[in-house]
């Protein structure tokens, strides 16, 4: 019996014995082949890739590792084999027609994949089958290309290669390719040149920059920030774990071309114009999440560098309340930041200003001393939205020594006292004055008084539609 015939019969009995014993029978296929006619691989190629669908594992991955050793051993052999898969993979009658199932063309799929190491080159083949293959077989190149795609590296040319050209319609190939390469490792530079060429000249896809986010300038990186953060949220919250360093969990250094400080500045100063401040709330919420990297130094940082911008970010003061919230022990640089916005005249800020007025209202008494620092008319302002403010920090005025009281301007004292109204004196009615009294007394103000009744209303709602506290999930509502 020739060795061809041999093959044959074995062939013939796995197809029809249990799963151990067709095990047994196809190594000593793979013997006959290997060992004594290589060239009848070629032959019997179509049968043995009929076992891929096999339901033993240990099947398939022995038929798979039988392919890839005679690969090895001839070049010939390989190309006919990507030939055939191509043809295979482009079918899009392969789910209907018989012998090949959905599952036959996975499996085959698999094998593919599993000779890239074998030869990088057919990584382009592979992007060719991907723009032609039909949905399904798509999502399942996606998902198996893991192993094969790490295993050969971003130092490979054939990858370079790809992202370079990047095939139209394999986009999401090429995606998936650079997200595997810098899961866990930081980019190279050559990967790194080759995306951004590939962003500025060919497809201006912002989710290309995100594998490789870490390898480009801070500049580059503040110019992609309106578009990355109006992303899925999911997406989002990757690309701040990689450019906070939270991403990478192997031991691999890595270093952002964001400080968290830089980040958290860069969300404040974007184009309103070019992103929804919804999109904007929402990242610094992202931020504000991090707190083992957004410590108390951190923010201090940030809320000093904000306020000294000029014209003041619109979310400013949303930052403060949220960092003071977080960490109570900042209320005093925040009184030392109130204060420094008032010199910077910060009610020519509206939005600002109404966050100002917000925190002053959830820090009192503490910002009373704040308050007396304003001029007489934004005193007045901040009585309009808060008119409950007004008789506190009068008491608290009264609470001064004598020489404390005489740095008061007198005009500041005019209006925490505006709404004291003097009132008559009850007259009983079986007495008559004297005519030489002196003055009705109820032409002098009386030492206490009790406020009018606009004074006990709940504080204007408007302000606390525009600046809200750290609550994450804040709408658009919250600034505008």
């Amino acid at each position: 019996m020739t060795t061809s015939e041999k093959v044959v019969d074995l062939l013939n009995q796995a197809a029809l014995i249990p799963t151990d014993e067709k095990l047994a029978v196809l190594k000593q296929v793979q013997e006959l082949i290997i060992n004594k006619d290589p060239s009848l691989l070629d032959n019997f190629l179509d049968e043995l890739i009929a076992f891929q669908t096999d339901k033993s594992i240990e099947v398939r991955k022995f038929v798979i590792g039988f392919i890839e050793e005679a690969c090895k051993r001839d070049n010939e052999l390989l190309l006919r084999l990507i030939a055939n898969l191509n043809m295979l993979l482009k079918d899009d009658s392969v789910n209907v027609a018989a012998p090949w199932t959905e599952e036959t063309v996975r499996q085959c799929l698999f094998l593919y994949l599993s000779l890239l190491p074998l030869n990088h080159r057919l990584v382009h083949e592979l992007a060719s089958v991907y723009t032609e293959a039909i949905a399904d077989i798509k999502r399942s190149v996606l998902r198996a290309i893991e192993q094969p795609i790490r295993g050969m590296g971003m130092n490979s040319p054939e990858l370079l290669l790809l992202v370079e050209n990047c095939p139209k319609g394999a986009e999401t190939l090429v995606t998936r390719c650079l997200h595997i390469l810098t899961d866990k490792v930081p980019p190279s530079p050559e990967l790194v040149e080759r995306v951004r060429d590939l962003y500025h000249k060919r497809v201006p896809d912002v989710r290309f920059l995100i594998p490789v986010i870490n390898g480009l300038e801070k500049n580059e990186v503040i110019q992609a920030l309106p578009k990355l953060i109006k992303l899925n949220p999911i997406v989002v919250k990757e690309v701040f774990n990689r450019l906070l360093g939270t991403q990478h969990s192997e031991g691999s250094s890595t270093v952002s071309p964001l400080t968290p400080g830089d980040l958290l500045i860069a969300l404040h100063n974007i184009d309103s114009t070019k992103c929804d401040m919804k999109s904007i709330i929402k990242a610094t919420n992202l931020c504000f999440g991090e707190k083992n990297v957004y410590t108390s130094e951190v923010l201090a940082v940030v809320m000093q560098q904000l306020m000294e911008q000029s014209p003041l970010p619109i979310l400013l003061m949303r930052t403060v309340i949220q960092s003071l919230t977080m960490y109570p022990r900042l209320g005093g640089f925040v009184m030392n930041i109130l204060s420094r916005l008032i010199v910077k005249q910060v009610w020519k800020y509206p939005k600002v200003w109404e966050g100002f007025v917000k925190c002053c209202q959830r820090t009192k008494p503490q910002s009373f001393s704040v308050l007396l620092q304003l001029p007489p008319a934004q005193l007045t302002s901040v009585f309009e939205r808060c008119p409950e403010m007004r008789e506190p920090l009068l008491q608290h005025v009264h609470s001064f020594t004598p020489h404390q009281q005489a740095h008061i301007p007198a005009s500041i004292m005019a209006v925490l006292e505006a709404d004291k109204k003097p009132e008559p004196k009850p007259v009983e009615p079986d007495e008559t004055p004297p005519p030489s009294s002196q003055p009705e007394p109820a032409e002098e103000p009386m030492e206490e008084s009790q406020p009018e009744p606009s004074d006990l209303q709940e504080p204007e709602k408007d302000v606390e539609a525009d600046v809200t506290g750290p609550e994450a999930g804040s709408s658009s509502d919250d600034v505008e």
